[in-house]
């Protein structure tokens, strides 16, 4: 016996036709052996997005080899060529030398095709412009600044720019706010370490109860989506296949003991 892995997006060829079986029962029709088309195994992730960063500090590296990993077309820009270190050497990404505010570095980045432009470096300044340069000149529509000097918030919230402070966990903010994140949240609060997501039941999570899934995956299921109805549950309720459910986890996703038992709705939900 030899066994073929096939991968999303491989070409496979279907060996499909149909041959009359003249048993004493009458015709019948049958599968037969006859090549006669060619499918495409569907992917069901999240498509690749071309995602400029600015700066290769711990967060810009850190960012770019999580970005490089989810398989995304990851350019990182820094004014140091040694900053390029800190990246892993699993990156399959563009390094480019240059400033992120001057426009023709930006240019070369692609910046024109850019879907995501994060801009992390130590300087408020710098990523702000570079935020703006990409929304104003660049139609960037999905943009983030990092930002340190908290007393700034109300200026970037004015000018409607979205941006990460603090230090903890910033590059894990960054990716859900640019919900590119495994698990994107709806709300967060707790400075971030609680969110509220949806998640799908899987076929494995399929007969649980409500109470056995938030022990196991650490979570607080607050409503169930089923057949288009939405209501509270009780622990002693139990889950189906694809129920969409809210929930409040801690850290943007479930537990370990949960791992196969929930999904993204883009990722579990039948199409």
């Amino acid at each position: 016996m030899v066994a073929y892995f096939i991968r999303p997006g491989d070409d496979v060829d279907l060996h499909v036709a149909w041959i009359t079986d003249r048993s004493p029962h009458g015709h019948r029709q049958r599968p037969g052996t006859v090549p006669t088309a060619t499918a495409r195994i569907a992917d069901r992730r999240p498509p690749p997005v071309h995602v400029i960063i600015g700066g290769c500090g711990r967060v810009g590296a850190q960012l770019a080899d999580q970005l490089s990993r989810e398989e995304h077309d990851v350019v990182i820009i820094d004014a140091d060529p040694e900053a390029f270190d800190r990246i892993g050497s699993a990156f399959n990404g563009e390094t480019l030398i240059g400033n992120i505010i001057d426009q023709q570095t930006l240019e070369r980045a692609g910046i024109v095709a850019a879907d995501v432009l994060a801009a992390v470096t130590n300087l408020d300044n710098a990523n702000l412009m570079a935020v703006q340069i990409a929304r104003e000149l660049f139609d960037v529509k999905n943009t983030i600044a990092r930002l340190f000097n908290p007393q700034r918030e109300d200026s970037y919230r004015k000018m409607g720019v979205t941006y990460v402070s603090g230090t903890r966990l910033v590059a894990r903010a960054i990716m859900k706010q640019l919900d590119i994140y495994t698990f994107p949240p709806h709300v967060g609060f707790a400075e971030g370490e609680i969110d509220i997501v949806e998640l799908v039941v899987t076929q494995k999570g399929h007969g649980m109860t409500v109470g056995e899934l938030q022990n196991r995956g650490g979570l607080r299921i607050a409503a169930i989506e089923r057949d288009g109805r939405t209501r509270i549950p009780a622990g002693k309720d139990r889950l189906l296949h694809d129920d969409l459910l809210v929930a409040a986890v801690r850290g943007g996703r479930p537990g370990r003991k949960a791992r196969g038992l929930l999904g993204t709705p883009a990722a579990t939900r039948r199409v």
